[in-house]
This record gives structure tokens, C-alpha cells and sequence, in this order.
């Protein structure tokens, strides 16, 4: 009871872009005695849209997983919707997730309904059945990706775009407010890409969402994304799309990786 108040407390509190949904506060990680991130300060506010670079290995996913309290730092502060991750328990549905990696058998016979279904677990709760009410999220979640009309195809028939459309559905079937995304578009063509993040910047506008996006792919971000943040364990840079863009710092913080993206245009700007 203590814990929903809480975050009943938050929602009713301060709106719009003064409200801050997600802290980090020098957070430094860990694992298995190696660091992965250090001294990682931002705050993502009601209604951003946060972009999220950085090289293999920079420590983006854990950085991800830190945000849902499935990695503990060894220092510095976190705060999601006012409250530590391990606080959350009853109030994740707020929160919206697609993994880096979509595991699943493309032979099995599970539906896009069953998939997006999923999303519901935690309303639904174990050794229950879903309600009409769960059933109709569902439906409604399916219809805003645009994938109505496909609820009963097996997931395994549908296209790498569409794949990804229905795993996105199942992480807004909640009362979504904050959705983090670990490179979505990884495997689309360019096409697929554009179609995605544009019904992404629409659905962030139709449903309030907060986004965490990160992504190999800096131009497309920098086309969608309020502010970048560069990461290589430690944050190197943070801005506007085009200050980050711009800056000299963006090559060393990929050690030349992707040196050729400094004042590169952003895609659909002129050449």
C-alpha cells in the first residue's frame, strides 16, 4: 500500500517536463568485478525522448537493466517514477520493455496475441486466466502497431518488421509511461527502420511515453531523439542531436569506431 502511494504521489505531483520519470544520479556498475559503467549521470523527463549511442560493449544494455533493477550498482542513485528500481514490484507496468534479443522458436505455433499477451503478465498474475479487460489491451495495443487483423498469425509467419511491430505491442499493452528500447531496428532494412521509428515518435505523442532508445544507428536517432546521450563506460557526451553530432568527442568516445559520423548528415537532411 506504502509503495502505490508513492508513486500515486508522483503522478499527482508536478506534470509535464519538470517532472522527472527517470534519475541516475553517479551510477557505477560492476560485473563480475569488471566496471561496465562509471559515474553515469542523466535525467530523462516526462514526455523525452532520450537517445542512448555508444560502441560495442560501451555498456548500453546494462545500462538498460540497471533502469529495471536487474543490475545493482556499486555506487550512485537511481530513481524511477520517485522510487528505487527494487521499489517498483507492483508499479512495472508503467514500464515498457523490448530486449536486444528476441528469443523465440519461429516454428512454434504461439499467435500475435499470445505474444503480445505476455505484457499482461504481471496484471493477470500467476494461476489466473486473462479478463476481458486484459483481452481488450490486448486488441488495442495489437491496432496501435498496426498489426490488426494479424492476431491470430503465428508469430513465426510474420515479417522481421512486422516481428518487431508485435514485441512493441506487447510492452505498451500495460499502463505504459516509460518504454525502453535496446536496439529495435537491428536487422531491418532501411525502409523497415523508418516505418518503425515513425510510428514510434506518433505513439509517443498519442500515449505521453517517455522513451529510453538505444542504438548503434546515430543518425536515425538523431533524427527522432530530444537528446543523445555517448557512452564507453563512462559518458562522454550529452546534448542536443546536433551538438553531439557535431562534436569532436563523439569519435574518441568510439576510439575511431565510427569516426566517419562526425558531420555526417542526419538521414533525410540534405547532402
Amino acid at each position: 500500500m506504502k509503495r502505490a502511494c508513492k508513486v500515486a504521489e508522483f503522478f499527482e505531483g508536478t506534470e509535464g517536463p519538470a517532472r522527472k520519470f527517470i534519475e541516475l544520479d553517479k551510477v557505477t556498475v560492476e560485473l563480475d568485478g569488471r566496471l561496465v559503467l562509471k559515474d553515469i549521470t542523466f535525467t530523462l523527463r516526462e514526455g523525452m525522448f532520450l537517445g542512448v549511442i555508444g560502441p560495442n560493449g560501451a555498456g548500453k544494455t546494462t545500462l538498460l537493466r540497471a533502469i529495471l533493477g536487474m543490475v545493482i550498482p556499486v555506487s550512485g542513485r537511481i530513481r524511477v517514477l520517485g522510487m528505487k528500481p527494487d521499489e517498483l514490484k507492483h508499479e512495472l507496468h508503467h514500464i515498457g520493455y523490448v530486449p536486444q534479443q528476441l528469443r523465440f522458436d519461429p516454428l512454434f505455433p504461439v499467435s500475435v496475441f499470445d505474444v503480445v499477451l505476455m505484457g499482461r503478465t504481471c496484471c493477470i498474475g500467476t494461476l489466473h486466466f486473462p479478463t476481458w479487460k486484459d483481452k481488450e489491451a490486448v486488441k488495442e495495443s495489437i491496432r496501435m502497431v498496426g498489426l490488426a487483423g494479424l492476431e491470430k498469425r503465428p508469430i513465426g509467419q510474420l515479417s522481421g518488421g512486422q516481428q518487431k511491430r508485435a514485441f512493441l505491442a506487447r510492452a505498451l499493452c500495460l499502463e505504459t509511461r516509460i518504454l525502453l528500447l535496446d536496439e529495435p531496428t537491428n536487422g531491418l532494412d532501411i525502409p523497415a527502420q523508418m516505418q518503425f521509428m515513425e510510428l514510434l515518435a506518433d505513439l509517443k505523442e498519442k500515449m505521453r511515453l517517455s522513451i529510453v532508445f538505444v542504438s548503434h544507428d546515430v543518425n536515425i536517432l538523431a533524427k527522432y531523439a530530444d537528446e543523445l546521450i555517448c557512452i564507453n563506460r563512462s559518458m562522454h557526451l550529452h546534448g542536443r542531436p546536433q551538438d553531439v553530432l557535431g562534436s569532436d568527442r563523439l569519435a574518441e568516445a568510439y576510439r575511431c569506431e565510427f569516426e566517419f559520423l562526425v558531420g555526417h548528415p542526419v538521414l533525410g537532411d540534405p547532402l
